[in-house]
């Protein structure tokens, strides 16, 4: 009877996984959709910024109202993600994101756009989209298991890579220089066929009660929990410092290295390619170094590209520096939102994955502002001075604590994992158990879904492996 059952709960339990990959395969799809569209605007929009109004502050002004309301919706973008269901809060916020793109589409061909209108439309569709990433990105944990949160992410970024900041600026910046108005007609489509593709997609619904405590139940959790408020800051430092370049990077681009602007879109994927294979190997270089370790690496590979970039006279070895540096960014991007997702209580995981982008997305638009006027006072090339420098320091300053906070996090849940094993299993089984793991050689590891780590795992310098290797020390190997 037994062995009947287990068969009848391991054909369910298979029959439920391929069940959720194909709705992770649905909304893959839209989401894929989407990012073209966005893809669009991403290589048109600051075109359209520097025709509409020169100046560096003005256009890296642009550039910050697409990004600035992480910092006025993210808190009550995961509020609405924890508690209405986010396959319609998807559909009708990206139906939404058509018509203001519409909108814009319509005033640019009838040569209506002003300045202030431009600001306005750019930050209305960045704050509905600001909710759409919010419902996405706590989707992902309930439609794939804990094991697969970094390849499922790893391709969600990859995809974003691919159509936002590869393939569809290239379109978008030729499609400007044909005629103004397509890109974004183009983009109005793309994201409201996504938003109508997904009225049909079903998620779970919470029941948390939406009131202001429960909002910023999500901050709160990022400031309780060390080795989030650390990774949070570490992040939101380095994207801020890369909003001092963003910002003015056209002017940069069209003035200095010399790049057409009707291959500007071409530019940026040139250099956003580096994000497709750091997408993808970002959890293959992680599990070979460890998670800390590559967020190390990617801050100080990411500044160091960006002083090649300010001192290149050509397009050519600027782009180069360019892929580097999304190379860079985007794996560390993958391991960080892992990292997140591991650490965040299920019922939080919208609220805490809105407060994380509102502070780091959030801090990508001051930098925009901070670079601009630098770019205004000193020169364009400064920013990227300042980014490359920065950006290396603050990695140096940060990761120890990190590593330190996270190797106490994995300790506290082999604890209670160990615990709840001891409640459950004979005193045969546990001493077998803790033999097993005694000599089980520890990987380098981004094993982030395996919560039942060997007692006595720290990091330390070990020869030939750095000095924050995951491994078990001497005094501790024996439990």
């Amino acid at each position: 009877m037994s062995s009947k059952r287990s068969v009848g709960e391991s054909d369910l339990a298979r029959s439920q996984a391929r069940a959720a990959g194909r709705r992770f395969n649905y909304l893959w799809a839209s989401f894929a959709v989407a990012s073209l569209g966005d893809g669009f605007g991403y290589g048109a929009m600051p075109l359209l910024a520097l025709f509409v109004d020169p100046r560096p502050f003005a256009v890296a002004a642009v550039a910050a109202a697409d990004s600035f309301p992480w910092l006025v919706l993210a808190l009550p973008a995961g509020a609405l993600a924890d508690r209405y269901e986010r396959g319609r809060l998807m559909a009708v916020t990206n139906v939404g994101r058509a018509l203001v793109l519409g909108t814009l589409a319509f005033l640019i061909a009838t040569h209506h756009l002003e300045y202030w209108l431009l600001v306005v439309l750019v930050f209305t569709n960045g704050g509905a989209r600001a909710i759409y990433y919010s419902a996405s990105q706590a989707t992902v944990p309930e439609l794939v298991e804990p094991r697969t949160f970094a390849h499922a992410n790893g391709v969600l970024t990859g995809t974003e890579a691919a159509t936002e900041h590869l393939g569809g600026p290239i379109l978008g910046a030729l499609a400007f220089v044909a005629a103004k108005a397509i890109p974004f007609f183009a983009d109005a489509g793309a994201v409201g066929l996504s938003g109508l593709s997904l009225l049909g997609f079903r998620t779970e619904r919470l029941k948390a009660r939406l009131t202001y405590g429960s909002i910023l139940d999500g901050a709160r959790q990022l400031v309780k929990d060390r080795s989030l408020r650390l990774l949070v800051t570490l992040l939101a430092a380095l994207a801020g410092l890369q909003g001092l370049v963003t910002g003015v990077l056209v002017i940069i681009a069209t003035v200095d290295w010399g790049v057409p602007k009707g291959l500007y879109g071409l530019f940026l994927a040139v250099g956003a390619a580096g994000n497709v294979p750091g997408a993808l190997l970002a959890d293959r270089i992680a599990k070979r170094i460890g998670s800390v370790p590559t967020l190390l690496a990617s801050a100080l590979v990411s500044g160091a590209a960006y002083l090649v970039m300010a001192t290149a006279r050509q397009w050519l070895v600027a782009g180069a520096g360019f892929f580097v540096v999304s190379f860079a960014v985007c794996a560390g991007s993958v391991v960080a939102i892992s990292l997140r997702q591991r650490l965040s209580p299920r019922d939080l995981m919208g609220r805490i994955g809105s407060a994380w982008r509102g502070l780091v997305w959030g801090a990508a638009p001051l930098g925009s502002l901070v670079g601009g006027a630098i770019a205004d006072r000193w020169g364009v090339r400064l920013p990227l001075v300042i980014a490359g420098i920065a950006q290396c320091a603050i990695s140096l300053i940060l990761v120890g604590p990190l590593a330190r906070s996270l190797a106490a996090s994995w300790r506290a849940e082999a604890r209670a994992a160990n615990d709840d094993d001891g409640a459950s299993s004979s005193n045969g089984d546990r001493e077998m158990s803790r033999a097993q793991n005694a000599v089980q050689p520890l990987r380098p590891s981004f094993e982030l879904d395996s919560p039942r780590l060997p007692t006595g795992q720290r990091l330390h310098s070990r020869r030939g492996h750095g000095p924050l290797h995951w491994g078990r020390s001497s005094r501790n190997r024996h439990g």
